[in-house]
């Protein structure tokens, strides 16, 4: 008895521990139990982030998970066996083969990995039960996975409203957040590029997936390219590395249970354009027979070669959506101080596609959320060193108001403008609010596009969802 009393204290100062090390992040610890042919026993200890639920990578494997060693020691992979059974998916066998590696992320707490098993029993074949800590249960082998959530109805209604939610590590816990009335699609930033060999990163979450689906948001994941030149090129020119990216993609998109992806690829050499046209139209082909959405984000016409890498009226015979990134007018380095996006650049942008051969049902506007607050500080010869600073539209009326600058509506570029000076130096902002977004919307309007999608989510004010929603009901 006095050694079970012993035990049972051990634990409950470990668990106050793991409290202590988690409740700022707020954490919830859980130990973690492994059942098998109806024996129970317990495997570690880890802790839950919203519905996510990450168990140390000793615990992973005490429970059968073969991870392996991420690149470069972040994060895990696990080798898939038959990746064309497991994911139910005929082709997979002939992009991938018989075995597919892919990338996991991983939570690092007081130098211990964690892996995350939420909706993972595709891979694991561990049943998650919440009760009385984490259970992990294996499966019999017939056992059926376990139904996710119903996706939305993958056609949209009215014009397209997205919103790309920018994930650096963590995804948010969506429960949290105040719901986006009227919002069809949310883009996280959850998958990019690493080799020209189809290697790809992975920040994805089932829980933020599931708990989108309820709130009728659709998932178009974001995949990058890491916006490497030199990379993207090798890539293009390495069928093997396309099929494999492919694959992945594919695997991904059944075991998060997504709606789609949202190709994001920028930063390319303006010679391979029609490569980038042809993985496209690849890319595509195979994400139509899964019954999954492909948008692709396009530079604004121009001669730059960033806008030249995006033949914008052949990309949009493969994808679903164009989205055209108006905006960076005045990109963060740019050597003159000015906005982000001004309604006649903006408006040249959406002509200037349409006259490419975009059609309008396919030609999405992006919007920022965001500006840039422009420092300007003399230098030598009458010169002006400028530097810039992102704001979000909270931070930018914060500003405005601690410095007691005036705001000034600027009717021609369609937003507000204020300037101030301090410690001898100029600083001057091109506002984005409700206002401006309303008088960009106009063009959505006035030129019948397929609708709106906002870079980023976070930078926005909430009332600028309601303008949205009146505009583009």
């Amino acid at each position: 008895m006095r050694q079970k009393m012993m035990w049972l204290l051990c634990v409950v100062f470990f668990f106050v521990s793991c409290a202590a090390a988690f409740a700022a992040e707020g954490d919830v610890p859980v130990a973690v139990h492994y059942e098998k042919a109806g024996k129970t026993k317990q495997i570690g200890a880890g802790f839950m982030r919203g519905a996510d639920v990450w168990i140390p990578e000793e615990s992973a494997k005490l429970a059968g998970i073969p991870l392996l060693p991420g690149p470069n020691g972040k994060g895990f992979l696990l080798q898939i066996q038959d990746p064309a059974k497991i994911f139910e998916i005929k082709e997979m066998e002939r992009l991938a083969g018989k075995t597919l590696t892919l990338y996991f992320p991983s939570a690092v707490e007081d130098e211990v990995s964690y892996f995350n098993v939420a909706g993972m029993e595709r891979v694991t074949r561990l049943a998650v039960q919440n009760k009385n800590g984490v259970t992990l249960r294996a499966m019999t082998p017939n056992e059926p996975l376990p139904q996710k959530l119903a996706k939305p109805n993958a056609k949209i209604q009215g014009k397209l409203k997205l919103v790309w939610d920018h994930v650096v590590r963590d995804n948010k816990d969506l429960s949290k957040e105040p719901e986006i009335k009227g919002l069809h699609a949310i883009s996280p930033t959850w998958f990019n590029m690493t080799g020209a060999d189809g290697g790809m990163a992975n920040r994805a979450s089932a829980a933020y997936v599931e708990e989108a689906h309820k709130r009728g948001y659709r998932v178009w994941a974001l995949v990058s390219n890491g916006f490497s030149r030199s990379m993207t090129t090798q890539f293009l020119r390495n069928p093997r590395g396309v099929n494999l990216l492919i694959a992945r993609l594919l695997a991904y998109a059944k075991l998060y249970n997504l709606d789609g992806f949202n190709v994001d690829f920028e930063g390319l050499d303006a010679n391979d354009s029609e490569l980038f046209v042809r993985f496209m139209s690849i890319l595509s082909d195979q994400l139509k027979v899964q019954g999954l959405s492909c948008s692709v984000d396009v530079h604004i016409p121009g001669t730059s070669n960033a806008s030249r890498s995006h033949d914008r009226g052949e990309l949009a015979k493969y994808a679903d959506y164009v989205m055209l990134m108006a905006y960076d007018q005045h990109w963060r380095t740019s050597p003159k101080s000015g906005s982000v996006a001004s309604m006649p650049w903006v408006e040249r942008a959406v002509q200037g596609s349409l006259a490419e051969g975009v059609p309008k049902n396919k030609l999405v506007l992006g919007v920022p959320f965001y500006m840039r607050r422009w420092e300007e500080t003399p230098a030598d010869g009458g010169k002006v060193k400028v530097k810039s600073f992102t704001l979000t539209m909270e931070e930018a009326e914060s500003v405005a108001q601690r410095t007691g600058a005036a705001m000034h509506w600027l009717e021609d570029m369609g937003q507000h403008y204020f300037s101030y000076i301090e410690n001898n130096k100029t600083y001057k902002v091109w506002v984005e609010n409700a206002q401006s977004i309303e008088r960009k919307l106009g063009l959505v309007k006035k030129y019948d596009l397929a609708g709106m999608a906002a870079w980023r989510r976070g930078h926005e004010k909430f009332e600028v969802w309601e303008t949205i929603n009146k505009l583009l009901p």
